[in-house]
């Protein structure tokens, strides 16, 4: 997946126009229809979506009344930049910050990426919901029952969002498992857990090996 050079709409642009509107996350989705994972993911920086999301989104801001600041002209932005910025008291205190995003491999097609980010977007709701659960105390155990199955269930959401993370980033560490078999590993049961979810996600990573030339 490509992503341009320029954007339609930034993710602070995003958040701004949203402020300035009075708008939650859940209005806009609401409002637009547009993927609501999509936008989560957008304006936390974890995911940059495909250039028509992003058009309609600066779109539906701009039908609700919201004006962008023009864009720099090349010149203009060229002749800015040749111009030292003069100091200013404090200055030596602050320094420019460049913020890390992760980018979806090129080689995971939209529908899928789409699903993958959706699943991992469900699991944080379910996530903060088990998180504020309170503990209960059990009769033959320090917890019960339900805090046990609770926990258990925390656990798996947390690695199954890890696991769908790095098969984003093109680093699948899930194994799939034989063909007509029952699975023999960990590596292969999650495999086979995962190949009617992600049935395109189940290829591992390639491992280079050297090839000996023949003697």
């Amino acid at each position: 997946m490509k992503i341009p050079a320029t954007l339609p709409i930034t993710a602070e642009q995003s958040r701004a126009a949203r402020f300035q509107l009075g708008l939650t996350q859940a209005n806009v989705i609401e409002q637009s229809e547009l993927a609501g994972h999509k936008l989560k993911q957008f304006e936390t920086g974890r995911f940059i979506p495909d250039t028509a999301f992003l058009q309609n989104l600066k779109e539906f801001y701009e039908d609700n009344g919201f004006e962008f600041a023009e864009a720099e002209t090349e010149a203009e932005t060229k002749a800015t930049s040749t111009v030292a910025p003069k100091p200013t008291h404090g200055s030596g205190l602050v320094e420019p910050m460049f913020t890390m995003r992760f980018v979806v491999d090129r080689t995971i097609p939209q529908e899928q990426a789409d699903s993958i980010l959706e699943r991992m977007d469900n699991n944080d709701v379910r996530i903060a919901e088990l998180m504020n659960r309170k503990l209960e105390s059990g009769l033959l155990s320090s917890y019960s029952s339900q805090t046990e199955a609770d926990t258990q269930e925390l656990y798996g959401l947390m690695a199954e969002n890890y696991l769908l993370f790095r098969t984003l980033q093109g680093r699948n560490i899930m194994t799939p498992p034989p063909q007509k078999a029952e699975p023999k590993t960990q590596a292969e049961l999650i495999g086979s857990l995962y190949a009617t979810v992600l049935p395109n996600a189940q290829q591992p990573v390639e491992q280079t090996t050297e090839k000996k030339e023949p003697a």
